[in-house]
């Protein structure tokens, strides 16, 4: 499968950069934490979030046609 125009690569790519921009977000966030049980709750959201983000936009993609 080949993408055919610029604009149906930024479809894609930019919501991947988005989770991307989130997680790291959230791993800063959680570095950031005194509290370990905070520490540990912003750990699991940003690896939740690459790990289930990236797929489930990846699906999206594919069944809006986008790749």
């Amino acid at each position: 499968m080949r993408i055919g125009s610029l604009s149906q690569a930024l479809w894609l790519l930019v919501p991947l950069s988005l989770v991307a921009f989130g997680a790291g977000a959230l791993r800063a966030a959680g570095l950031r934490q005194q509290d370990p049980g905070r520490r540990r709750l912003f750990q699991l959201l940003w690896v939740l979030l690459l790990f289930l983000g990236t797929p489930l936009w990846l699906f999206a993609a594919a069944t809006l046609g986008l790749i």
